[in-house]
């Protein structure tokens, strides 16, 4: 692992990380795309065009994920051509819905962050404690409805995705209660973070921070000391900073 490919990871995340085996990937030299199963999600990520193949371009992505429930693309500064974010709003692509925010920081970490005393941490190792993580997640930012609803409705076939990928999902617990919840998935260069909330009531306390060293651990154990995240800048971008990430991207997210 070196320096230059985790923050092509923390850029590009879908590019590197390990799709399931069901999940559909399509790579060539001017994009990724990584669909889920059952099309509820596409990624788009690595975007190198020229600036006379970006609509021809727009228009087959829309064409692959046509029939896909949401899909987003990622653009961070190594995407070509220069100005990319403007060129897909002016072809119809917009903001994404809560909880995204269409900037954010990109951040990695190369070094151990320091323990955190008084937060027990386990392992998700149910549905029910999927599920408890899940509702952790809804209460801790902003959803619509509608992107509520539709996470409730897929937490099992999420669930059971997770699993096969190696269920690397954690709860926090304060006090003997789940407070907060995080997840992260395989690279070949480093884990991705992703997924974590801690609830209103329990911030303040750690967990945030207990959930990020427990997945630095699991990357020391799989011989993948390097951690690289996409976070937002009023949020967590501050916590990790304090942990030594360090930014290497602003990253444009649409949908």
């Amino acid at each position: 692992m070196t320096a230059a490919e985790l923050a092509a990871l923390a850029e590009n995340p879908w590019a590197f990380i390990e799709p399931s085996a069901d999940a559909e990937r399509i790579e060539n030299e001017r994009f990724c795309l990584t669909i889920s199963p059952s099309r509820v999600w596409g990624g788009i990520c690595r975007l190198r065009l020229r600036p006379e193949q970006v609509e021809e371009a727009v228009g087959e992505l829309r064409g692959l994920t046509d029939g896909v429930e949401l899909v987003t693309w990622n653009v961070g500064p190594s995407a070509t051509p220069s100005g990319l974010p403007e060129r897909l709003r002016e072809l119809g692509l917009g903001d994404p819905g809560p909880p995204l925010d269409p900037v954010c920081a990109a951040l990695v970490l190369a070094k151990e962050p320091p323990p955190v005393d008084g937060i027990e941490v386990r392992r998700v190792g149910s549905f029910g404690d999927f599920l408890t993580g899940l509702e952790i997640i809804l209460a801790a930012d902003t959803w619509s409805e509608g992107g509520a609803a539709g996470e409730r409705r897929r937490a099992r076939e999420n669930y059971e995705r997770g699993q096969r990928r190696g269920g690397l999902q954690w709860l926090a617990y304060l006090d003997g209660r789940p407070v907060a919840y995080a997840e992260a998935a395989r690279s070949p260069v480093g884990l991705y973070l992703g997924g974590g909330a801690t609830l209103p009531d329990a911030r303040g306390h750690g967990c945030y921070r207990a959930l990020v060293r427990e997945r630095w651990d699991e990357a020391v154990r799989l011989g993948l000391p390097g951690l690289a995240v996409q976070a937002k800048y009023h949020t967590s971008a501050p916590i990790l900073r304090r942990l030594d990430f360090r930014e290497v991207a602003t990253i444009h997210t649409l949908q």
